[in-house]
């Protein structure tokens, strides 16, 4: 316990004010709460105000000691004097002497009021360490830990070339589709006898063969165009299941009867010859692609006439 008397002078005259105070206990442990007990006595008739709180103005550190509630106070007076207590619970955070860190007392008699200060006031805070702490040697540092960022650089890269890939694969089946689509008849016959001119048969002497190439492509233009003609047909079979368009096909049985005879009785024909036969097959396909063309004109037509006229109706 410590108690001290304090006389405190001041100009027009003096008071005695008495001050004594206990930490109960006065050594703990980090985070050990302990009591603080603060007693004062003045003259007769004396205001003793005790601080509420810590200083303000001391140091501002977290593991100072910190006030726990609201200190419990009491008052006292009789004819000599007025005694007040004050209990005050702390929490201390740090080891060593630590300072409570409150402010003065305010005492006030007959108008006139002193301080009594209480920045002595203090607890011895113990570790809560093993002894043999200084003894034990720290482990070394661990080296740093070294994040590398992911690098997506490669990873899109490589994406980019698969979407590439994708992308040229898709293009590439679109060619193939319209490489390989079947052209109209009229369109792939055309393009038959382009094929066969440039290949110069007739001046490379093989007039025969460039008669039986012509009238071939005549022969598919006729199966895939006219119903009912195939292109396994023999002369005979074809020229009656082509009765419906022979008006269009003027000297069919002569031209086919000829290159019967060119392909199978080993017929020869000059070169002359050859190039009419297969310009003639050449002139056939294209009346009776014309007979089509305009069958179907005319179809379409009478089938708008109905629409039209109720247009008009309307």
């Amino acid at each position: 316990m410590i108690a001290f008397l304090l006389f405190l002078q001041i100009a027009s005259g003096s008071f005695p004010v008495q001050m004594g105070s206990k930490v109960r206990p006065d050594t703990v442990t980090v985070g050990q709460r302990f009591i603080l007990l603060l007693k004062v006595r003045g003259p007769a008739g004396a205001t003793i105000v005790f601080p509420a709180s810590v200083d303000s103005a001391g140091e501002n550190s977290a593991t100072k000691p910190q006030i726990i509630g609201s200190p419990l106070i009491d008052s006292v007076a009789d004819a000599t004097g007025t005694t007040r207590t004050a209990a005050y619970r702390f929490a201390a955070w740090d080891i060593g002497v630590q300072r409570l860190g409150l402010g003065n007392i305010a005492v006030s008699a007959n108008g006139k009021t002193v301080y009594v200060s209480l920045a002595n006031q203090s607890v011895f805070v113990n570790s809560v360490l093993p002894a043999d702490t200084t003894l034990r040697q720290p482990k070394p540092l661990r080296p740093p830990i070294i994040l590398v960022p992911f690098n997506w650089i490669p990873w899109l890269l490589i994406l980019a070339a698969i979407l590439l890939a994708l992308l040229a694969w898709y293009l590439w089946r679109l060619y193939r589709r319209r490489r390989d689509r079947p052209l109209p008849p009229y369109e792939a016959a055309e393009k038959e006898f382009e094929r066969i001119e440039a290949m110069k048969l007739i001046e490379s002497g093989e007039p025969e063969r460039y008669v039986a190439m012509m009238t071939d492509v005549l022969r598919t233009y006729l199966a895939a165009r006219v119903e009912g003609v195939q292109r396994s047909h023999t002369t005979t079979e074809l020229l009656a299941a082509s009765a419906p368009i022979t008006t269009h096909a003027s000297g069919l049985p002569q031209l086919l009867g000829r290159t019967d005879m060119i392909k199978f009785a080993r017929e020869r024909v000059s070169g002359e010859d050859a190039r009419a036969m297969g310009a003639h097959a050449r002139s056939m396909v294209k009346s009776v692609e014309d007979h089509f063309v305009a069958l179907e004109k005319e179809k379409t037509e009478k089938s708008a006439e109905p629409a039209e006229a109720e247009k008009r109706a309307a």
